[in-house]
């Protein structure tokens, strides 16, 4: 068998969470958001706005495995509010506020840290994996929450413009790590983002999930990282 060179985790729900249901988060940044338009549009008028296009966006992104970035969907809010193009300068603003209440809103699970720390101590590479809209959110997030340190790349979908679980993302990460698929390890927990994308490309695959799994691909499945962090330190 052949030894593990680099783990690639998932990020939301498996290194992290929010500590707020995601609408609320989303409402938090549209609020101030709204200070600052021009047509000063109420936060529920932006969120109507808002969800009619996450709508329309995320059966593009689920069905093609092609992400739209934040700059897009942003220019596209602003746009219906505004009646007309928004300013760059306006769109930059408007993403910090969302890339701040993303970070600010985001809790490690226990478990995390602990599991890093010990990986690290081994020759093995460790990389990120996530499906986001901002690169920026998934960097911020890590480093508010103290784990980025850890990570010797952070590859995003809206970096690489491809969603898991196309192979393409996997095979990019695989690559900056100049990686078989044969020597990684992808740790997630979704079933088809990441235990389907991880086994389609040819890499190991560890599903840790809190809710029970009855059918999986995985190559192993676990409740908790704490519980994963044994076979992890050996593969």
């Amino acid at each position: 068998m052949v030894r593990a060179k680099a783990i690639f985790f998932d990020l939301g729900e498996t290194l992290v969470t929010q500590n707020i249901e995601d609408n609320l988060v989303t409402m938090k940044a549209l609020e101030k958001i709204s200070e600052i338009i021009p047509h000063r549009n109420s936060p529920s008028e932006l969120f109507t706005i808002y969800k009619q296009g996450y709508n329309v966006n995320e059966v593009f992104r689920t069905k093609h495995y092609v992400e739209i970035p934040i700059q897009a969907w942003m220019v596209q809010l602003l746009r219906r509010a505004l009646g007309q193009e928004p300013e760059d300068s306006l769109v930059e603003e408007a993403i910090k506020i969302v890339v701040s209440a993303r970070a600010e809103n985001a809790v490690v699970f226990p478990d995390s840290k602990p599991l890093l720390k010990k990986l690290s101590k081994r020759k093995i590479k460790l990389g990120i994996i996530s499906n986001v809209s901002s690169h920026d959110v998934a960097v911020e997030i890590l480093r508010k929450v103290g784990l980025l340190e850890y990570f010797n790349i952070v590859v995003t979908s809206a970096f690489v413009g491809i969603r898991k679980p196309d192979p393409g993302i996997f095979l990019y990460a695989l690559m900056r790590f100049k990686l078989s698929p044969l020597e990684a390890v992808i740790v997630g927990d979704s079933e088809r983002h990441d235990v389907w994308g991880g086994t389609i490309t040819g890499m190991k695959t560890v599903l840790v999930s809190k809710r029970p799994v009855t059918d999986s691909l995985a190559d192993y499945r676990f409740a908790s990282l704490a519980e994963a962090s044994g076979t992890l330190a050996s593969l």
